[in-house]
């Protein structure tokens, strides 16, 4: 199993503060105990998660709500009173995709270039006003060209966030972490329906405006405030100054923490680590992994109403039984993310939890028991969510160097997110209520999820086996104190990936 050693925590201020991250200088550190480094390592833990995670998970789940709003909003009549026609409400919900996956790679780099509170808290504000200016469309014009804004401008938050967050997290911390954050994704899908039936019970037709264009006043407006406390409240790196938040000796331990996990480059951008994310094997069969579930994840999000609509409840009752999935899979994304970090073990676990989904996908398709398809449906959200933190973990986890995490990251993000577009095409109206076409595509993607991430696993087992054969067991806690670490990053012979 590939371990990573708890880190050394005997620090040094850092030299440069102008320079991301750069390693602090072991020879100018006074020394202290073990206990109290221990102490303080728990300390500034307990600090980043007060801090970090809770802002970041109420920012991802404003980005769920406005992404997936439009699903609840269709059977509010949004496509009745914009008079959509053929393929355009099919063509909103593709065009958001194109936007999103334009600028991951981009945004990644403007991530490091900036302050994270600057560019989150710029990109919040913005997508808010486009899903805002969702309520005040009249064609599908309207429609389609703010969703792709919508798309461009939540990548600042979407792809970003996991490689902030591997800056100030190890690699066994990370998982958990991640799931925190993208777990409020499915809490978005319960609120969506919740919030949904609110509106279109209560608001359907206040001053004029109807109920569907009252989801997107009603969810547009939050993100925008939250967008610019953002500025005030989201932490930038560890190296940045920090408004006093943590004490001197806080920063240098988070800072040494960076380093001794393999985070030692200065610049801001590394032509060759650039080149080597394209090229690394790993990053493309994570890619694998994430096509797969985005498929299932792309359909799931927008449809799931309509899916449960067809299955033969109202409309307002489908807006409350979307409900139940999202909390079960909230529930799992936590269990499984915690398992998968206090054993930094991430194949098996996405092997596991898409073996749920394929059985889902096969209830739905296998009865016309209403029953039966509902459980289907949630097993599909506990099969899908639970691959999101799982696989971004995973490539942060066996990427060193800032330009090579950023670009692997952002990487296996946008090629999916193409393949999420198929997810919007499959499910169709006049498919319903067994949607054999949707359901089969989304069970062949979810299949190739959990295949692809055998492989992996299997090749970077052999991998590590190899390095133990040749160069001995890892025994480095460090990496920052090795050399070539900052020409070799991952390929060094001390590095070990996580399984």
């Amino acid at each position: 199993m590939a371990t990573s050693s708890p880190p050394d925590t005997k620090v040094a201020a850092p030299s440069d503060e102008t320079t991301i991250l750069a390693p602090a200088s072991l020879s100018d550190y006074h020394a202290c105990t073990d206990e109290n480094d221990d102490q303080l390592e728990k300390k500034l833990v307990r600090k980043l998660d007060m801090r970090l995670i809770p802002w970041l998970a109420i920012l991802y789940l404003m980005l769920s709500l406005d992404r997936n709003n439009i699903g609840n909003a269709r059977l509010g009549g949004l496509e009745q009173d914009l008079q959509l026609k053929g393929n355009e409400y099919y063509t909103a919900l593709t065009i958001f995709f194109a936007g999103y996956v334009i600028f991951h790679i981009p945004s990644n780099l403007v991530v490091k270039r900036l302050k994270p509170s600057i560019w989150i808290s710029f990109t919040m504000v913005m997508w808010g006003i486009c899903s805002l200016c969702q309520a005040f469309t009249h064609n599908a014009a309207g429609l389609i060209a703010c969703r792709f804004f919508l798309g461009v401008f939540e990548c600042g938050v979407g792809p970003s966030i996991p490689l902030v967050l591997s800056f100030w997290y190890q690699r066994d911390e990370l998982a958990l972490r991640v799931a925190i954050y993208f777990g409020s994704s499915t809490c978005a899908g319960a609120f969506a329906g919740a919030i949904a039936y609110g509106v279109l019970v209560t608001l359907d037709g206040a001053h004029g405006i109807a109920g569907w264009r009252w989801i997107f006043i009603v969810e547009a407006i939050p993100t925008i405030v939250l967008g610019l406390l953002s500025i005030v409240v989201m932490p930038d790196l560890p190296s940045s100054p920090n408004r006093h938040w943590l004490t001197p000796e806080e920063r240098q331990l988070a800072i040494k923490r960076t380093t001794v996990s393999g985070n030692t480059d200065k610049h801001f951008f590394d032509r060759n680590q650039f080149v080597a994310a394209l090229v690394d094997y790993k990053n493309w069969l994570a890619v694998l992994i994430y096509v797969g579930l985005n498929v299932a994840l792309g359909s799931y999000a927008v449809f799931l109403p309509t899916i449960i609509r067809d299955l033969g409840f109202a409309s307002l009752d489908a807006q409350l039984l979307s409900i139940p999935p999202y909390v079960a899979a909230c529930c799992l994304v936590f269990l499984v993310s915690w398992n998968s970090d206090r054993t930094l073990e991430r194949g098996f676990h996405i092997m596991g939890v898409s073996a749920l989904g394929v059985l889902g996908y096969i209830f739905l398709l296998a009865s016309e028991n209403v029953g039966l398809r509902y459980t289907g449906a949630v097993l599909v959200a506990c099969g899908i969510y639970p691959i999101i933190p799982l696989t971004l973990s995973w490539v942060s986890n066996n990427q060193l160097g800032h330009t090579k995490r950023a670009v692997a990251i952002a990487m296996v993000s946008m090629i999916a997110q193409v393949f999420a577009i198929l997810g919007t095409q499959i499910y169709r109206t006049e498919d319903g209520p067994r949607f054999i076409r949707g359901h089969s595509v989304c069970l062949a993607f979810l299949t190739l999820s959990g295949c692809a991430a055998c492989a992996l696993r299997f090749l970077l087992r052999r991998e590590n086996n190899r390095r133990d054969r040749e160069y001995g067991q890892a025994e480095v806690k460090d990496l920052s104190t090795l050399e070539d670490i900052d020409t070799l990053y991952d390929s060094h012979p001390q590095f070990r990936y996580a399984l």
